[in-house]
């Protein structure tokens, strides 16, 4: 899914969650009927054990109906193992139940993570053209004054890739942990409202 493309519908969402269990190594990968699921989206088998899993792309925090549709899914399709895959959180409730019930739960899948294009934001890949622009600018700066040096191309190369490359690594981490406790305070008010 490209990076500018925000949205996503449920059953893209399922698919993409195949795909990557696919990659992971799971078998036997089914999708479920559209209604009537009883609970789960996909069924699929991990070494001797047979998943039912619940697929939530949500913009908000998941709450505990999620692992309740699981363990009611695992139970109807007589699966060993249950689990919860979510592009968000799930709320300290739906953790709890899922830890009680044996449930698995993967956060922060999302879609939009694929490749090297399709993860980075504008925002970066515009630092990655200045960065490009820098040291063109640089490197033809030094070749006109005719003092080039491979110690001096080392500071060059240092200074306009990596030092801006760890900036940037670290904004994207300030801001998803910032994203991640909104979302986390988001569910803690609409458990406090249930």
């Amino acid at each position: 899914m490209p990076f500018w493309k925000k949205e996503m519908d449920g059953v893209e969402y399922e698919t993409y969650v195949a795909e990557l269990l696919r990659r992971q190594g799971f078998r036997d990968i089914t999708f479920t009927p559209r209604t009537g699921d009883f609970g789960v989206d996909l069924l699929a088998t991990h070494g001797r054990n047979r998943y039912a899993i619940q697929c939530k792309y949500y913009s908000g925090a998941v709450g505990g109906a999620a692992v309740q549709e699981a363990v009611a899914g695992m139970a109807y399709y007589d699966c060993e193992r249950g689990m919860v895959v979510t592009n968000s959180v799930l709320t300290e409730g739906a953790r709890e139940l899922a830890r009680a019930n044996g449930i698995e739960v993967m956060e922060y899948i999302d879609p939009k993570s694929r490749s090297f294009l399709e993860r980075r934001q504008a925002w970066e890949l515009v630092l990655l053209a200045a960065e490009c622009v820098a040291f063109g600018l640089a490197l033809h700066q030094v070749m006109i004054q005719d003092a080039f040096t491979w110690p001096g191309l080392g500071i060059l190369l240092l200074l306009c890739f990596p030092v801006p490359y760890l900036l940037c690594r670290l904004i994207r981490w300030i801001w998803k942990r910032r994203q991640r406790n909104r979302a986390r305070a988001a569910a803690e008010a609409e458990e406090v409202e249930e």
